[in-house]
This record gives C-alpha cells, sequence and structure tokens, in this order.
C-alpha cells in the first residue's frame, strides 16, 4: 500500500496546522509543514511530488484571506495541483461577498444578499427596504461581523461609515462560546497561543471594512440548522438563537434532522463538488430551506455534531436512502474524518489509472 506524502499549508495563524498534522500522524502519513506567509513557499511545494496540499484557508484579516486564496488558485488552476478542500470550498469560505454571487450564479434556493459597491445604490436601497436588515462584514465569522438595522437612518449611517472611515466588526474573547474557565485553563498552559490571540485582538481593531457593504434579507427564525457534510458523511444540528443572532451563539439542540433537511444539503454539495462543507439553513415562510452561508472549515464545540436518540453518529445516503450509522466520527475537530476522505480519493484515482491501463 502506497504511502502518502501531503503538504500542510498554514495561514498566519502559526497554529493553523496542528489539526491536520495530528491526522496525517495518526493515519501513518508522510507530511510537510509549509507557511504559505513566507517568501519561498512556491520553492516549497513546487521541488517535492506531494500527493495533496491539505488547506486551512484564514478568515479573520482580509488581506491574508486574499493572500492564501491568490496561492490557492496559482496552485490548482495553473499547475492543476490536488488540494483539499477545493479551490471553490476554500474561496467561498468567508467570502461573504463571493458566496452572494455563488449563490445567485447557482440558482440554489437561499437568503437574498445584496453587496453595494456604488454608494448611491445602497442609499436608494435601503429607502424602500423591508426592516431589519442584516448588514454583514464580508470577512470574519461566529457573527461578529453582523449587524442588525432597524430603520433607514440606521442603514444610511450604516452606508455613510462604510464609505468613509470602514466598518469595523466586533473583536475579543467570545464569551458566547462558554466554557470560560476551560479555555483559560489551556491559554495558561500554552501562553504562546494566547499571546497570538491577543494579538490577533489588536490586529482587528485596526480592521475596517471600506467601500462597499452587503445587507441580507432578514427571515424571522428561532433556529438556524447546521447541516455538515464530509466525504460521504453527514450531520445535522440545530443552532439556536441567543439574542439576535444563532451564528456564534453555540447553542446546541441535538434532534433527528429531517430526510428532507439532508436531501436538501446533498443536493448543494453535489451541485458544487463539496467535499468539506458546512452549510448554515434556515426555514422560510412556507417551510422552504434558504442557504444562509458556507464555511469549508470550521468548528464544533461537542467531539460530535450529530446526536440521534443520544446516540452520536453520522447518516450515509446509500442505494437512495438514508442511513443513520452509529459512533465517533469527528474526532479532532473533524479533521481525521477529512484526511480519510482525502486518502479514499487518492484511492479512487489509482484504482482509474489501473483500469484504464489494462483496457
Amino acid at each position: 500500500m502506497k504511502k502518502y506524502k501531503f503538504a500542510i499549508l498554514k495561514n498566519e495563524d502559526p497554529f493553523s496546522h496542528r489539526e491536520w498534522e495530528k491526522s496525517c500522524i495518526k493515519y501513518g502519513c508522510d507530511y510537510e509543514i509549509i507557511d504559505l506567509t513566507s517568501n519561498n513557499w512556491f520553492e516549497q511545494i513546487t521541488e517535492n511530488n506531494f500527493d495533496c496540499l491539505l488547506l486551512k484557508p484564514p478568515g479573520r484579516v482580509a488581506y491574508f484571506k486574499d493572500m492564501y486564496d491568490e496561492k490557492v488558485y496559482l496552485l490548482t488552476n495553473t499547475l492543476k495541483m490536488f488540494t483539499y478542500p477545493s479551490l471553490v470550498e476554500v474561496s467561498l469560505h468567508e467570502n461573504k461577498k463571493k458566496t452572494a454571487y455563488w449563490l445567485d450564479a447557482s440558482g440554489l434556493p437561499h437568503i437574498p444578499t445584496k453587496v453595494f459597491f456604488n454608494i448611491k445604490n445602497a442609499y436608494n436601497y435601503v429607502k424602500t427596504a423591508e426592516y431589519p436588515i442584516v448588514a454583514k462584514t464580508a470577512v470574519g465569522g461566529s457573527g461578529l461581523g453582523v449587524k442588525f438595522l432597524y430603520d433607514e437612518n440606521s442603514a444610511s449611517r450604516y452606508i455613510k461609515k462604510a464609505f468613509g472611515k470602514g466598518i469595523r466588526r466586533k473583536t475579543g474573547p467570545d464569551f458566547r462560546q462558554g466554557n470560560i474557565a476551560g479555555r483559560m485553563k489551556k491559554w495558561l498552559k500554552y501562553p504562546s497561543e494566547a499571546i497570538y490571540r491577543i494579538q490577533g485582538y489588536m490586529t482587528d481593531l485596526r480592521e475596517y471594512q471600506k467601500g462597499f457593504v452587503i445587507f441580507q434579507t432578514y427571515i424571522k427564525h428561532d433556529f438556524e440548522w447546521r447541516v455538515v457534510r464530509i466525504g460521504e458523511s453527514y450531520f445535522a444540528h440545530k443552532k439556536t438563537k441567543v439574542g439576535e443572532m444563532c451564528s456564534g451563539s453555540k447553542g446546541i439542540e441535538y434532534v433527528d434532522p429531517p430526510l428532507s433537511l439532508l436531501e436538501f444539503a446533498k443536493q448543494v454539495c453535489d451541485f458544487g463538488k463539496f467535499n468539506s462543507m458546512a452549510i448554515d439553513i434556515l426555514e422560510g415562510e412556507n417551510g422552504e430551506y434558504l442557504i444562509n452561508e458556507l464555511q469549508t472549515i470550521f468548528g464544533h464545540v461537542q467531539d460530535y455534531i450529530l446526536e440521534v436518540n443520544g446516540k452520536p453518529g453520522r447518516y450515509l445516503h446509500r442505494g437512495g436512502e438514508w442511513i443513520f450509522q452509529e459512533g465517533s466520527f469527528n474526532s479532532n475537530l473533524s479533521f481525521d474524518l477529512r484526511l480519510e476522505n482525502v486518502i479514499e480519493i487518492l484511492k479512487k484515482e489509482q484504482r482509474l489509472k489501473e483500469i484504464k491501463q489494462i483496457l
């Protein structure tokens, strides 16, 4: 059996490689860690023969996000290298502008989202819009860049600020995530990580979004579905509302998801050819499913994402039917399952090559 060799492409976060590294060690794979912010990243990648480039796209600072996406585009589109996740998945990750464009182009049911680069167009929109409006920054997860605008005056002030000094999203520790004592204990155990997090908060304070606004239609809701696909595995749970938002609330309700929800998620992922994707979905007034956001890399509070009748597990689509399989499938923040998917993809490609040689 072939021993695979991978490149882990870390981002500006010095700890961003850890989950992929743990998975490579677990499955006995050779690997190298390459910092995409380094000046010799290109030589490190092209002078080796890697079976796959394992990606960890950033989503905190816009210029680092742009840098990572630009380099992945070169590696996949020009050099035809195999990456996981894919270029499309990475480019949509924490890029709400591009996600809005992609959803419009896809024709998939989603929450209407407008991106305005023309200030006059933005002002004209808020004159006739239904309120509240959900304003979002292009980069930033956990709802930190979300602001609810309840009338034309507040929306106009938001536009003026966005096209002036810029919009700065919230920063600092997100205490909605709970387990504060556990997080403090971790920071005391790993002081270098604590220092990096504090430096990150300081960077956030200098990060402004200027020259455009993103406005999303508000859909009345009490919860949001989080549906995850990794390879052939599907998971789902409800994200419950804390205050105005489900995003970032870390409020979770484990229920057996409707099979129609899993079918919808499968259609989305099949259309986008997604192997690693979390889809946040709201239910409209008529019960229709509407895509809210897409994230290819995501965290989860528990060691599992799906629980049915008190049993963690996953759903598989077999022979046109959905089958629940009990078990633990989300170890190491689901990176173990991602690497299993990478290895399975490589094995399939090898089998296809062998068949072609025989024919």
